[in-house]
């Protein structure tokens, strides 16, 4: 039996058998030949080594028989392990794939060929099909992870990339590899290893990677602030909004343990949190914090506890209220503001249907706002106003404008009030009128403050032409009243006499209206000011009315006896009183009622803005009320200007009721007046009550009538007749006058004799220089010769000049025009020092 190779156990045992016996045989017999030895010794020697042979020959028989054994066992275990390895390959989706390096071809198995979606019988995998179909933005990490591995850098291969499918999609695939032979030099021959089919588990990750990124920007963009804690405390998430709420970055808030905050402890947020940690309730906390980084907010929190991961954990939503809340305390002020506000508030919808009012409004109009809402303003109407003031408000607000203007309206009662109103629009979110907004001010007792601001300066006005006129008629009345007593002595038999007492009662009569102009247009200080008992000053008057009045006039007064006195003018107060009594007489023609009371009147602070012009303190009203016409409204307003008169001609001269109003202003009082037509008017005058001592003003004292002797008098006045009648007075008593036209006529004739005159007698009120410059000078000169300053006007009246203001003139002596010649002598006899005579 021929073997060409040994192939079987057999086989290589008696290969062996066969040339280890030629062996001994051979070797024997050539050292039997070498050594000469006998026959016996070599056939002994062969024997010897020819049992050796057999035994040998048998053992490694038995060797290798096991060993064969062993190998085939082997090998069926390893194809059984093949066969699972395939199985499990196949079923994991993995591609297994044996890489030639050197050649770049590569053994695959079918998966990895169905993987990329080709036929396993055609598909033959190299290097440069499969670099082809690598994602371009993937090679260079691929080679870059492969040149790491070969060069160990890297202790496996492990690769993420796209590969192009037969149908042109990319397929991510987990490639791992390993080599698995070198050559002598280290150089990669083979390489073994798996593509596994990831793009499910690439597309799952893409999908929870948009997931996380979707969360995360909500959550940071959410204005809430979100914290979610770990039960001890240790903060696991926040958002951008709770790192800014509480005033921080978003690491350090990271960093934050809630159980370690002394701000938790302090604001309640901490036995909250270990409350919601403990019984898994919802809480919930509203107030203000500090935080631990020194930020003062309004917190809103919410806390909530969940379970991750087998543990609790805290969810914390907080949102900072602090704009809300100080809103909301502002809008709060706003409504107490006004809720409180003395101004009544309006509001209507676009087409002016009322909403809303405050108790201001209720205050001013009169309307509960049950009564008003759901109607239209148009309830306050007057009447007074035209149509056209009314489409001119509301085309400027339907504008978009702002509206103010003065509205007289209507209470509900039906009296009748003004008001300043302001309008404004109020536009929604869409920009379209969704409200107007209406500020209502009572402002009727700044109307009748304004006028009779308007009144007393219209009548300063004519006061201060009144005052005018009044200087020129005392200077036409002057000499008039001089010449009386020089034309009694021209001519004195009683027809003459009596002829000049007309001109004299004409005059005086006339000197009597400049009085009343005078003491409208600045007041009259009159004669002294003493304490006036009002219960006396009414008795007196109604005891003379109650004498000339018509029968069919009802009087009444009434004085409580403990009504205060007055200071003033016994005779000016009763001047007022009967001006008053008479106009209500004649305002009740066919008789009626007229009631004098008075009585005590305190104004306290704030004062009645129609009080305006008294201070606080003790008052006493007079009253004079009649129940005749009253007074229209047209002429309400012009009853105090002078010479204004409803009366017929002749039986008025305008000149009552502004003389009453210069009275009492001068008194430092105020009159009011309350009327009401075809049911009667009041007038009342409140007067300061006598609380104080009692100033009372120098009188002039009665002087002598003195005879001259020949003394020199300086008269200086531009009125020629005042100066002529007032030379020939003096000169029929004995002086000797020297005229001067103006005041540097009469300051030449003082420096050409001024040590002859015993006086000077000189006009206030001149050309080119006045007199009390004039008197200034005469002073500077001669301070022995006394000045007489003759005035038309009334500022300080006929009185000794003892005011601080007259003495620095040298005047002695104010002289009031117009005046008489037994005036104008006692005032000399004062100046001159002559003692009183008859």
């Amino acid at each position: 039996m021929a073997f060409t190779r040994p192939d079987s156990p057999f086989k290589v045992v008696l290969l062996y058998a066969i040339y280890s016996a030629l062996w001994v045989v051979a070797g024997d017999g050539l050292l039997m030949l070498w050594t000469e030895e006998g026959h016996a010794g070599w056939l002994l020697d062969s024997a010897k080594g020819l049992v050796f042979v057999a035994v040998t020959t048998g053992l490694l028989y038995a060797l290798i028989k096991r060993l064969d054994s062993r190998h085939v066992t082997v090998e069926a275990e390893l194809q059984v392990s093949q066969q699972r390895l395939v199985l499990a390959l196949e079923a994991a989706n993995q591609g297994l794939y044996d890489l030639n390096v050197q050649t770049g071809e590569a053994v695959v198995n079918d998966t990895y060929a169905a993987m990329l979606g080709y036929d396993p019988k055609t598909f033959r995998e190299t290097n440069a099909a499969w670099h082809d179909r690598l994602h371009p933005d993937d090679r260079e990490k691929v080679f870059q992870v492969y040149s790491d591995y070969v060069a160990g850098r890297l202790d496996a291969y492990r690769v993420e990339f796209r590969q192009r499918t037969a149908d042109g999609n990319w397929r991510w695939i987990l490639s791992l590899g390993r080599l698995v032979e070198r050559d002598g030099q280290g150089r990669p021959l083979r390489m073994l290893g798996t593509h596994t089919d990831i793009n499910d588990l690439k597309n799952a990750e893409a999908r929870s990677a948009d997931s996380l990124a979707f969360a995360t920007a909500v959550l940071d963009s959410s204005p809430m602030g979100v914290l979610v804690f770990r039960q001890d405390g240790r903060t696991v998430l926040a958002n951008e909004s709770a790192a800014r709420i509480v005033g921080a970055s978003l690491p350090s808030v990271l960093q934050v343990n809630f159980r370690q905050l002394e701000s938790w402890r302090r604001h309640g947020l901490l036995a909250l949190a270990e409350e919601t940690l403990a019984t898994g309730k919802e809480t919930f906390h509203r107030g203000p914090v500090t935080t631990v980084y020194g930020k003062a907010i309004w917190l809103e929190a919410r806390m909530v506890r969940f379970i991750h991961e087998r543990t609790p954990h805290l969810l914390l939503i907080i949102r900072d209220e602090s704009e809300k809340h100080d809103a909301l305390d502002n809008l709060r002020l706003l409504e107490t503001a006004v809720q409180a506000a003395p101004v009544g508030w309006l509001v209507t919808d676009p087409e002016g249907v009322i909403q809303w009012v405050n108790p201001g409004f209720t205050v001013l109009t009169g309307y509960r706002s049950e009564e008003v809402i759901g109607k239209n303003p148009r309830i306050l109407k007057s009447g007074r106003h035209r149509p056209e003031f009314y489409a001119a408000m509301w085309g400027a607000i339907k504008r978009g404008e702002v509206w103010t203007g003065e509205v007289l309206n209507q209470r509900k009662d039906g009296s009748q009030y003004n008001e300043r109103m302001t309008i404004a629009p109020v536009r929604g979110e869409d920009g379209a009128l969704a409200h107007y907004v209406a500020i209502k001010q009572d402002i009727t007792a700044e109307k009748q403050l304004g006028q009779q601001l308007a009144r007393a300066q219209r009548l300063e006005s004519i006061g201060m032409l009144a005052s005018g006129i009044a200087h020129d008629l005392n200077n036409v009345l002057t000499p008039i009243l001089l010449s009386i007593e020089l034309l009694k002595i021209r001519y004195p038999d009683a027809n003459a006499r009596r002829y000049v007492e007309t001109v004299e009662n004409a005059a005086q009569r006339g000197a009597g209206i400049v009085r009343q102009v005078l003491t409208f247009a600045r007041g009259m200080e009159g004669g002294e000011r003493t304490e006036v008992q009002p219960r006396h000053l009414l008795k007196d008057l109604v005891r003379l009315i109650e004498e000339t009045f018509p029968r069919n006039i009802t009087i009444e007064y009434d004085t409580p006896r403990d009504v205060f006195p007055v200071v003033g003018d016994l005779t000016q107060l009763h001047q007022v009183l009967l001006n008053l009594a008479v106009n209500a007489r004649d305002a009740m023609p066919a008789g009626g009622m007229l009631t004098i009371k008075a009585r005590n009147h305190p104004v306290v602070a704030p004062v009645d803005p129609a009080l305006a012009p008294l201070k606080p303190g003790e008052y006493v009203a007079i009253t004079v009320t009649d129940t005749g016409t009253g007074i229209p409204p047209e002429v309400l307003d012009h009853i105090f200007e002078p010479f204004f008169t409803t009366k017929p001609r002749g039986k008025g001269t305008g000149l009552g009721l502004s003389t009453v109003y210069g009275i009492v202003r001068d008194h430092g009082g105020v009159i009011q007046v309350h009327t009401k037509e075809n049911e009667g008017t009041t007038f009342e005058v409140i007067l300061p009550a006598a609380v104080t001592e009692v100033r009372r003003d120098p009188v002039v004292a009665s002087g002598p009538v003195l005879q001259g002797e020949g003394r020199k008098i300086l008269v200086v006045d531009d009125e020629e007749p005042i100066r002529l009648i007032t030379s020939r007075v003096l000169t029929g008593r004995g002086f000797c006058p020297v005229e001067a036209v103006d005041g540097q006529d009469g300051w030449r004739e003082f420096q050409a004799q001024h040590g002859d005159f015993a006086a000077a007698i000189v006009d206030e009120m001149m050309p080119r220089m006045s007199g009390r410059d004039l008197a200034r000078h005469i002073r500077e000169v001669s301070s022995k010769v006394p000045v007489i300053l003759v005035t038309g006007l009334m500022d300080s009246g006929s009185r000794p000049a003892t005011e601080v203001d007259w003495k620095a003139f040298g005047v002695r002596i104010v002289l009031h025009k117009p005046y008489s010649e037994a005036e104008l002598l006692k005032a000399l006899a004062v100046v001159l020092g002559e003692p009183p005579s008859a």
